[in-house]
Formats: structure tokens, C-alpha cells, sequence
């Protein structure tokens, strides 16, 4: 395993680096519309944008190709007139000729665009983006709606607003930057970033009328947002607070009511308002994959159909509303996506990393999944995983698969399905196979994502069932022993399958439960919840290992909500434990990212569970690149 960084610092360190600088004039450059691509002309049927102060660089005209200028350029949303701010980064030399693809790149939540190609800050470092302009790319840099220089309130890629906007920015660069590079007339296109920078990757692949993207690289980013912080109807309390102050602080009170309102509502009951999970979808990648909760155009929510909503709606920092304007699609269009994840990341999972690449494989580019020790992280460890605390002290933060850079490979990346120079298989050698980590310098490659495998029950020695305590201070976890390793290592790589019943014990009791009950405290209702994730208790000290010291593995857990029998898929992980370690179910009554969202229920202090879990046990894998 290896260092996570903490919640502040994630969002800090993905305001991934792009390039910035100047130049002068403001009449409008652009070709005649006869002469324009396809796209180009689409773009130019969507209305004209404002040039900005600054003239950019023009092949038709021989004006300003010095290279390696950048400008800031900022224009009126189509949507509402609010300003819409983005750094333009020209090659470091020009090739009027060949032409030059161009990348987008987008920062954190409550980040900023990148206005510095190269520096000596962890932000500069991680990126690796001043390649791109040394290897000829155009790249802009944006700053979202409601951050940086943008106006409006951050409405997390909302398909109407955010949505929108991107596709204004790609529009502006057809209309102004004739430098760039087609192929059978359409723009050659990238996107690069993470997190909230991987968001709008998958966003403007969805809504772009032209379908400009070829080659994108969105890293440890969303699948569905009420999965991601609300998954099984538990809110994820840390990161909901966290967000919401980091959102507000960082953008000078810019995010947007509505959210403000759903995250302190959910903060306080420990549910999501039912009228913000449609909002939440609407605002993903699940949304126009498939739709599985069948949002239609028109779906409207308030803020005033939350619990607390009579007192939000009062308020003009907690009141809105929102309105589904943007349809589905039968699938997304086909693009060549490269996929980064993090196994112990635990706001973005890699169950959604995996839902992504299975959306984009149905469209038919070419997809890869890879996964790093690296991601959103907590300000604290979990108890009983006591070597995160010593690596995190340790270890510099790495993005790499094993041998796989991920700054080299996301070069490689565009070099081929933008330029087609070279073969990114060069670089990702793990090639069209997953590529799956497991410590810092540690991965396997699989063929596909295993789900499920040895199936083990969920009993105590003896066959009893399992009682675990359900309170808010129930942060040391219930052990149940699964197996010991015989082998000389054992891979345990995949999403895990769970079969799993909570109750009282006694069939009686259990139907004691009251359906309807005050919404905050839920008394007799049975709002048990509790968390449960694969662990191990190694035999002997291993680097930085304790001997004998339970640890969560990559500190995942699955909240299960309520009295039932539950049939689930559990966070994938990815670990390698050696002969004599003990594999373990691991169950808490609290956990961390969940900190605030404990069982209300006070008549309900303990649950028994049993079942059964089935891990996707892999035996003695080679390491990638061995």
C-alpha cells in the first residue's frame, strides 16, 4: 500500500498544470466558413464568440508564431451571460502545416485553471502537461463555472450549465485558433484531469453536438455522484462536510445553493434529500450510459421538498431548484479513454472506474483501466490500519501502475490517437489488460475485473452469528476470520460480492420494526448501519506491516442500511498477502468517511449479520513489468 494524501490537500494537488501568457489585439482572425471543417463549421452555426484582448497566434495570417505564449481569454456563457474563463497555451513551436491537436484540462473542485507550464509545486510536478506543449499540442486550461475568473455557482457538471459552457470553450477555439489540427473533418481532441477535472471529460463527451473528443484521460473521477457519496442510501458525512466548506471557502461562496442546502441536510439527517439524488445523477457519467433510474427531460426538485426544507428554502444561501433540460443518450459517443483510479480511494471508487470503462467500452474505442496508490484521501487514518499513518510519512505521492508512469502514459496516449506517432503500448505495457495496484511498486495485469470468487461464510468459530455494536463510537471493528494463506502470495484483486442478513436475531423482533418514524433520531425504526470490507492480520512484520494488527484492506468499506437480507457488491480492492497472513471480514459499527452517519436508532445498540462473501482470490500473480 501506500500514502494518501489528505482531502485539502487532494483537491489542491489536482488542480492539474497547464500553460499561460500574453499578447494583443481583439479583431476577429478566423477563416471563412467555406473553408472551415465540419465541426469548425458547427461551431460557427452556434454563434460567434468574442475574440478576448488578446490576438492569437494565426498561420492564414503570419501573426504571432513565435510559440509558447499563453493568454487568459474570457467569454459570456451562452446560458446566462456569466463570464466563462479559460488560459490558452500555444505550442512551444508552430507547424502551420501538420497543425496541432488540442487539449483540454480541468482542475479540481474548487480549484482553478493552471496559468504556469512548468514549476517547481507538487501541482506542476504531478501533471506532467509541459510535455504537451513541447511535444506540440495547443492546451487550455479552464477554470470552471463559479471557480477561478468564472462567474456563476458551481453546479458540479451540471448538463445545462457547466455542460454547456465546455462546449462554448471548443467552440471559441475553432472559431479563433486556425492553427489547429483535423482529421476527416473534426477537430483532434484531448481532455486530461482529475477528480472534479475528470468530471468534464466525461460531461463534454456526452453533449457535444460536433462529438470533437478523440482521446481522453479523466483520473479518479465519478461514475454517479449518489453512489459516490451516498452509496446504499448512507451519506458519506466527512466527505459531504468537507466538500461543502472546501467548495465555498475556495470559490468565495460560489457554490451553488441547492448543493449547499442538500449537503448540510445530509450532514444532519444522515440521509440524501430524495429530490437531490436525481440531481446527482443527472450530473453523471450513469446518466447518459444508461440511465438506470429513468430521468427524463422536464424532472424538476426544490430545495423545499428536502426534510429541512421549510427552513432552506427561507434562506438564499441553502434555496434552489433545479430542472432536467439535456436527454440521454442511447450510449456515449466512441473515444479512446485511458482510466486512472485509485483502489484506496474512497470518495471516487474503483467500482466507478470500472462502470465508466465498461460505458465507454460498449461505444467501441480502444479502453484502459489503471489504477494507482493514489486519491482522495481522509485527514486521519482508520483505526486498526495502522501503516498508512507510517507510509503517509514515508513515501513520496506516486502515480504510477507498477512500471506504468501515468504522466508518460498519458502522453504516449495523445501521441497515438491524436497524432498517430508511436505506440502507447510502449508505455502501458500491461497493454489492453487492467492494470491493478496493489502496493506503490506493486501491480498485476487482469483481462478483465474479477467480480466475486471463494465464497466464505459470515459466522464466528462455532457457526454463531455475528454481533456487531451499531453506535456512533463503534470505531474498532467486529473481526470474522475467513481463511489463511497457504500460498507463497495470494492476489486478492476485484469487487468482492456480498450476501449478507442484519437483523435482531429473532424473526419477531426484527418485525417490531416501525416504517414510518421522525425523520432525525428514527426511533424504533431499526436504522441500523453497518460498514463491512475485507481485512488482514498478517503473520509477521512486512516493510512497513505490523505483525498480528488487523488492517482494513485499502481502507474500503460497504455501509448496509436497515434490518434484511442484502445481495451486494462490495469496493474493489486490490492487495497481495503472503503464506500464513489471515483474511478477514471486517465489520464497524462507524467508519470515517461516514463519521457523522451512524445508526440514529438508539433502540437498536447491536445486530447480528451472517451470509456469506465471495473474494476474487487470484493466487501468486507476477508483478507488472517482471
Amino acid at each position: 500500500m501506500a500514502m494518501r494524501i489528505t482531502s485539502f490537500g487532494v483537491f489542491t494537488v489536482f488542480l492539474m498544470g497547464v500553460l499561460t501568457a500574453c499578447g494583443s489585439g481583439n479583431e476577429d482572425r478566423s477563416v471563412s466558413a467555406r473553408e472551415l471543417p465540419n465541426s469548425a463549421v458547427e461551431a460557427r452555426q452556434r454563434g460567434t464568440l468574442p475574440l478576448g484582448s488578446i490576438a492569437p497566434a494565426s498561420c492564414a495570417q503570419s501573426a504571432n508564431l513565435e510559440g509558447g505564449r499563453s493568454y487568459q481569454v474570457v467569454i459570456p456563457s451562452r446560458v446566462d451571460n456569466e463570464p466563462i474563463s479559460f488560459q490558452v497555451f500555444e505550442p512551444d513551436v508552430f507547424d502551420c502545416q501538420q497543425g496541432h491537436a488540442l487539449i483540454l484540462e480541468g482542475h479540481g473542485y474548487s480549484g482553478s485553471r493552471q496559468t504556469e507550464k512548468s514549476g517547481d509545486s507538487a501541482v506542476a510536478q504531478s501533471t506532467g502537461l509541459v510535455n504537451l506543449t513541447s511535444t506540440g499540442y495547443a492546451v487550455i486550461s479552464i477554470d470552471q463555472r463559479g471557480s477561478g475568473d468564472s462567474g456563476g455557482t458551481v453546479r458540479v457538471m451540471d448538463p445545462d450549465f457547466e455542460g454547456q459552457d465546455l462546449v462554448a470553450i471548443v467552440d471559441w477555439a475553432e472559431q479563433h485558433l486556425d492553427y489547429l489540427k483535423y482529421r476527416d473533418n473534426n477537430l483532434l481532441l484531448g481532455g486530461i484531469g482529475s477528480s472534479y477535472g475528470g468530471g468534464f471529460q466525461m460531461l463534454l463527451l456526452a453533449i457535444d453536438p460536433s462529438q470533437r473528443f478523440d482521446a481522453i484521460v479523466p483520473e479518479i473521477t465519478w461514475h454517479d455522484l449518489s453512489y459516490s457519496l451516498a452509496p446504499n442510501d448512507v451519506v458519506k458525512s466527512y466527505w459531504a462536510l468537507a466538500l461543502g466548506a472546501l467548495g465555498d471557502a475556495a470559490t468565495q461562496g460560489s457554490q451553488d445553493p441547492f448543493i449547499r442546502a442538500a449537503l448540510l441536510e445530509g450532514s444532519a439527517t444522515g440521509l440524501m434529500p430524495e429530490a437531490l439524488l436525481p440531481f446527482l445523477r443527472y450530473h453523471s457519467p450513469s446518466y447518459f450510459c444508461d440511465n438506470p433510474t429513468t430521468i427524463e427531460v422536464g424532472d424538476e426538485g426544490s430545495v423545499a421538498d428536502f426534510v429541512l426544507g421549510s427552513l432552506l428554502s427561507n434562506i438564499p444561501l441553502t434555496a434552489g431548484s433545479y430542472r432536467v433540460g439535456t436527454p440521454t443518450r442511447k450510449a456515449l459517443p466512441k473515444v479512446d479513454a485511458l482510466i486512472f483510479q485509485g483502489p484506496r480511494d474512497d470518495l471516487f471508487n474503483l467500482n466507478e472506474a470500472y462502470k465508466n470503462y465498461q460505458c465507454l467500452q460498449r461505444a467501441g474505442g480502444d479502453v484502459r483501466l489503471l489504477s494507482y496508490e493514489f486519491g482522495h484521501g481522509l485527514l486521519a487514518p482508520d483505526l486498526g490500519l495502522v501503516q498508512q499513518t507510517i507510509e503517509a510519512q514515508t513515501l513520496p505521492i506516486g502515480r504510477n501502475c507498477g512500471s506504468v508512469d501515468a504522466n508518460q502514459a498519458a502522453v504516449a496516449w495523445f501521441n497515438e490517437k491524436l497524432l498517430g506517432k508511436g505506440s502507447a503500448n510502449t508505455v502501458i505495457t500491461t497493454e489492453r489488460d487492467i492494470c491493478l495496484s496493489l502496493t506503490q511498486n506493486d501491480a498485476v495485469a487482469l483481462p478483465t475485473m474479477p467480480e466475486g470468487g471463494q465464497t466464505f461464510p459470515i459466522v464466528l468459530p462455532g457457526g454463531l452469528p455475528v454481533p456487531v455494536p451499531v453506535t456512533l463510537a463503534q470505531l474498532v471493528p467486529t473481526i470474522v476470520p475467513l481463511t489463511t494463506i497457504t500460498n507463497t502470495t495470494e492476489v486478492i484483486g476485484g469487487i468482492p460480492k456480498l450476501n449478507i442478513t442484519v437483523g435482531r436475531g429473532n424473526e419477531m423482533l426484527d418485525g417490531l420494526c416501525q416504517s414510518s418514524v421522525e425523520p432525525l433520531l428514527r426511533l424504533g425504526s431499526c436504522d441500523s448501519t453497518v460498514f463491512v470490507g475485507l481485512g488482514v492480520i498478517p503473520l509477521a512484520a512486512k516493510g512497513t506491516r505490523l505483525p498480528l494488527v488487523p488492517e482494513l484492506i485499502d481502507e474500503q468499506v460497504l455501509p448496509i442500511r436497515g434490518f434484511g437480507s442484502f445481495e451486494l457488491d462490495m469496493v474493489g480492492v486490490g492487495e497481495r498477502l503472503v503464506a500464513g497472513d489471515q483474511l478477514v471480514l471486517m465489520i464497524y459499527g462507524n467508519q470515517q468517511a461516514f463519521v457523522a452517519t451512524s445508526a440514529r436508532d438508539l433502540t437498536t445498540a447491536v445486530v447480528t449479520v451472517s451470509g456469506s462473501v465471495s473474494v476474487p482470490m487470484l493466487g501468486d500473480l507476477p508483478r507488472v513489468g517482471e
